[in-house]
């Protein structure tokens, strides 16, 4: 199924859309080009290019449409490729040096170390401990991030007529997309838009950092399902669509509604899921086992444990089906024999029950979150689409179905490799725009003071707290204002607004500066953020130059004037990123005024640190 019959580009300028999938194993890229007057069609970045860029590169069918993100430095901290490749920016001819010697490090998984949760000890086990010498993980994005961008930048110029033109023509008119598991959010977000300018891929400007576009991984897979899908053709308004895109590392649910079918618009109907339950937990949990049982043997070794990893991962985990049947992993040499570990003739046998032993928490993991969101037979005609690598697992798929069967769903897989979906879905985002409302994942709030009521006993079990402001008025700290309540369905135009007002300064300040707070807590109606401390978090600062807002002269108690200001904090909260801006009212006009705000992110998650 080719893209769909989407309207031509009613843009008055030329432009390219390039979206950027890095993923925890596999990653992948595409490209739209946008000709005013003509039909957008979206392009992927084959994994022939891969293997034209890095002539070591050696890629596994499952992701034979994508690129590993296993990459490797050399002892400087100089980037030199990915899998099994060197010298990516040399002469192509050059043959290099062998990559698995001692003289380049190897980093996989790095993905997770920006990630808001923290993985398994099983997990973590696997994963590269080292980073690069003299590198951050946000250089090691960066570093990645330009080997993509400049393979898109490769296949454009040789597959387009006069690509090269072309590409100089539209260089500094690039849409950027990148993607993102379900689970992360604004400080993550940060974090790759630091890397896109580290990259050079953008930049470093407010017109720059406005060029990148966010977007979760579900609704990516979500866009690819609705243009690759011959089922989602058939849509109507009120039926429900289920996104499990089971990759490497996560496994991100997502829930639609369909509003309108004619042009197809909908819009999420739960709160989305990201489990850290990928296709390499699998992986993990089966090392782990062989770990412990070949402990103190001469297979007990990186260089097996890496090699039965690699075979169970490419063999085993990809077909099975069966849990009657024995599995066999080959790793080693057919004269290596060691009964106590298990090993006849360099094969290592694996019950069928120990194999789905293995599958069983990511399978349960995935039945429980759409069994949260889906606690009855589901009335209206309903999809469930599973995408992503680890989607290919026939096991996987067979449980899943099974086991849903009960709520109606109608279980299918788009008509393509599942493995470009969110590359590709990206862009068909930035094209087709089907999603019009999503779900608020927290509650959005502010800490503020409210004036002291003696009256009421939350303000007198705080009277300790409570201050008087330069003007003699009393107020009581730690209260929490609340802006958007999680689970609430926002449209993208929906903006909250929070009544602010700068307490008195000697001076009329010119900046204003509002911290934005997240509650992750039980209450519907959480009051107080000196309660449930845990529970209170901050999302991030808005910052914004107030110069241009009125202000108020005021004289306190001991006669000294005071200037004060009263604006409006707007949060655009319906968009795949949060944005900001100010407003106040106009003294002479009448008119609300408007300003632009910085959001930042000043301590991005990152659990490795």
């Amino acid at each position: 199924m080719t893209d769909p019959a989407r309207p031509p580009y009613s843009g008055h300028s030329q432009k390219l859309v390039i979206a950027l999938d890095i993923g925890t194993t596999f990653s992948g890229a595409a490209y739209a080009w946008l000709d005013p007057g003509e039909v957008p069609q979206i392009q992927f970045v084959t994994s022939e290019l891969w293997r034209v860029r890095d002539r070591y590169l050696n890629t596994p069918n499952i992701g034979s449409a994508k690129v590993p993100s296993i990459l490797y430095y050399d002892n400087d901290g100089k980037f030199c490729g990915v899998e099994n490749g060197v010298g990516v920016q040399g002469d192509p001819q050059d043959d290099g040096d062998d990559p698995q010697d001692d003289n380049f490090l190897k980093i996989k998984w790095w993905k997770l170390m920006i990630s808001p949760t923290e993985p398994s000890a099983a997990m973590k086990a696997q994963m590269s401990t080292n980073l690069p010498k003299g590198k951050t993980i946000i250089d090691v994005f960066a570093d990645f991030m330009g080997y993509l961008f400049e393979s898109t930048k490769e296949l454009f110029k040789a597959s387009e007529p006069n690509g090269g033109l072309l590409w100089d023509s539209v260089s500094n008119n690039i849409e950027l997309i990148l993607t993102h598991p379900n689970g992360w959010g604004g400080p993550q977000q940060s974090q790759l838009r630091a890397a896109a300018t580290k990259a050079g891929i953008i930049p470093d400007t407010p017109d720059g950092h406005s060029s990148v576009h966010f977007l979760s991984e579900g609704e990516a897979s979500f866009h690819f399902c609705a243009t690759h899908t011959r089922a989602c053709k058939d849509l109507k308004t009120g039926e429900q669509v289920l996104i499990i895109d089971a990759g490497g590392g996560t496994i991100d649910i997502s829930t639609y509604v369909v509003i309108d079918d004619a042009p197809l618009q909908v819009e999420e109907l739960h709160e989305p899921d990201c489990l850290l339950q990928g296709g390499e937990f699998v992986t993990a949990r089966a090392r782990a086992m062989v770990q412990e049982k070949w402990k103190g043997s001469k297979f007990d070794s990186p260089d097996d444990l890496a090699a039965f990893s690699q075979k169970f991962d490419e063999g085993v985990k990809r077909v099975f089906s069966n849990e009657r049947a024995a599995q066999h992993v080959k790793f080693c040499s057919a004269r290596d024999n060691d009964t106590k570990c298990g090993i006849k003739a360099g094969r290592f046998t694996l019950t069928g029950t120990q194999v789905s032993e293995f599958f069983e928490p990511s399978i349960q993991a995935t039945v429980n979150s759409i069994r949260e969101k889906f606690t009855q037979q589901i009335a209206t005609n309903s999809f469930a689409f599973l995408v992503g690598g680890f989607a290919t697992s026939p096991w996987l798929s067979e449980q899943l179905e099974k086991r849903l069967s009960g709520l109606g769903l109608r279980f299918c897989k788009p008509d393509t490799h599942t493995n470009k979906a969110v590359a590709v879905g990206a862009v068909s985002f930035y094209l087709d725009h089907f999603v019009t409302g999503r779900i608020a994942k927290f509650t959005y709030g502010a800490s503020c003071s409210r004036s002291y009521q003696p009256f009421n006993p939350e303000h007198v079990k705080r009277n300790a707290k409570a201050y008087l402001d330069p003007l003699g008025d009393k107020w009581v700290p730690d209260c929490f204002e609340i802006m958007l309540p999680r689970g609430t369905k926002v449209l993208e135009d929906r903006e909250v607004r929070f009544q602010l007002q700068f307490m008195p300064a000697e001076t009329p300040q010119p900046h204003a500066f509002q911290s934005v707070i997240k509650y992750t807590g039980t209450h519907d109606v959480p009051q107080w953020t000196d309660l449930e401390k845990d529970k209170f978090e901050t999302l991030c600062s808005v910052q914004a130059n107030i110069s241009t807002a009125p202000y108020q002269i005021r004289r306190g108690k001991t006669g000294t004037i005071f200037y004060t200001r009263e604006f409006e904090l707007i949060l655009l909260v319906g968009l795949t990123e949060l944005k900001a801006q100010i407003g106040w009212i106009d003294s002479i006009t009448g008119e609300e005024r408007r300003s632009g705000a910085m959001v930042v992110y000043d301590d991005p998650s990152d659990w490795s640190t």
